[in-house]
């Protein structure tokens, strides 16, 4: 990625910044204004994003930023004291993700201002404790809960899984239609640990289900509480709907290729090696394909890029139609595609090549400089003895691929 080349959908009371070892990469104008600054590029003048934080933070930031880029930690929302251009003291609410600039991961962080929030907690009267404790961490959404049955919830919780006021959620038997079921015994599993003592607080991001069905992804914070005299549940919650959307567009974006909606290499690579090593684990058959446009240069030269994009864009759609579902292809170069079948012998990896080709030779290609036939030649070869890892598997399809070039292109060869 080399940068934001979309404008990103966050709503004002969001921040956004990206940097590696905090020194800054992007910002956007939200993020800069939150620290007393005018616009993002005085975030990017900035030698390191540390300077917003508060010293005290330092070690906590600098340590989940190393376990996050090392993958020991999972991206996941933090709470951190920063300090703006006159040094006065905010709290936010930071969400962070590992994401791919420049061909290197760097960290990406919306920010959430939490001042007031935190303000009213400070306010808070201790004679008030049960909604002291309700309060305390709480930035959207609280429930109370006994064995999922509800005691409690604010009109925030009951609006974001979309219930007409708070009674209307009080009135259900059970808050767990609510999780999807795959999580059900996550959930109980959690519940009891908690209620137990062997836990005294579980974080965790997850899916919601609405009651018209829809989804809401969210940050929750349980913990138990006495309630009425009796030990409960009690679950703060945040919506992070719109920077799980945001952080699997990131995602998407650096895994596919933005022309042709294939892996990119790297996305591929990585796949390429959980395949490969399963195979060998499990003694699977496995096959790589190489593919690539013939005359493409030439189609680029007479017709203009433009026809050649669209060239390429109608060879992904046909290619993945031909596709199984456990199969996976990349964009490997320019013109050059790279195809993966799992447990599929030499064989039949060779009729799904031959099918391709054809589909391919048959397919007619509109563009601005009129209609567009094109072939492919490719080369086959599968995982043996003698093809004992990545690279002599791909060396081979490539060997394969310049035979059925030499041989007159639009055709299939087979690694002998």
């Amino acid at each position: 990625m080399s940068g934001f080349s979309e404008q990103l959908l966050i709503d004002p009371h969001y921040g956004v910044v990206v940097h590696r070892d905090f020194e800054p990469l992007y910002s956007d104008d939200n993020y800069a204004r939150f620290y007393g600054y005018k616009n993002a590029q005085d975030i990017l003048s900035l030698t390191s994003i540390l300077e917003l934080i508060s010293p005290a933070e330092h070690p906590k930031a600098i340590e989940a930023y190393k376990d996050l880029i090392s993958g020991k930690q999972k991206p996941g929302v933090r709470t951190y004291k920063n300090i703006d251009k006159e040094n006065n003291e905010l709290t936010v609410l930071a969400i962070d993700n590992i994401i791919d600039w420049e061909g290197k991961p760097a960290m990406q962080v919306i920010i959430i201002d939490l001042s007031y929030q935190f303000e009213v907690q400070r306010n808070l009267t201790l004679s008030e404790e049960r909604y002291r404790v309700l309060v305390d961490g709480s930035i959207q959404g609280i429930l109370v809960h006994k064995n999922f049955k509800p005691l409690f919830c604010n009109n925030a919780y009951a609006q974001m899984f979309g219930f007409k006021n708070e009674q209307a959620l009080l009135d259900s038997e059970t808050i767990l239609p609510l999780i999807p079921s795959e999580f059900h015994e996550q959930a109980h599993r959690d519940n009891r640990s908690l209620l137990a003592g062997d836990e005294s607080v579980i974080k965790t991001e997850s899916k919601g289900i609405c009651v018209d069905g829809s989804t809401v992804w969210v940050s929750l914070l349980s913990r138990t509480v006495i309630w009425d005299g009796e030990q409960a549940t009690q679950i703060t919650v945040i919506d992070i709907t719109e920077q799980q959307l945001l952080r699997e567009r990131l995602e998407h974006r650096a895994n596919y290729d933005v022309l042709t909606n294939l892996l990119t290499r790297r996305a591929f690579n990585e796949l390429l090696a959980e395949e490969f090593n399963y195979a060998q684990q499990h003694s699977n058959a496995l096959c790589c394909v190489l593919i690539d446009i013939d005359n493409f240069k030439k189609i680029n030269d007479k017709n203009g890029h433009h026809s050649g994009d669209k060239v390429l864009q109608s060879f992904a759609i046909t290619a993945k139609k031909n596709l199984r579902e456990s199969d996976f292809i990349g964009r490997w170069g320019g013109d050059e595609f790279v195809l993966i079948l799992p447990k599929t012998d030499l064989e039949h990896a060779k009729l799904i090549a031959e099918r391709l080709c054809k589909d391919l030779a048959t397919l007619t290609v509109i563009t601005d400089a009129g209609h567009l036939k094109f072939s492919v030649s490719i080369g086959v070869s599968s995982l043996s003895k003698q093809v004992h890892n990545i690279e002599t598997l791909l060396s081979e399809a490539d060997k394969a691929l310049y035979q059925a070039k030499h041989q007159g292109k639009g055709r299939v060869a087979v690694a002998s």
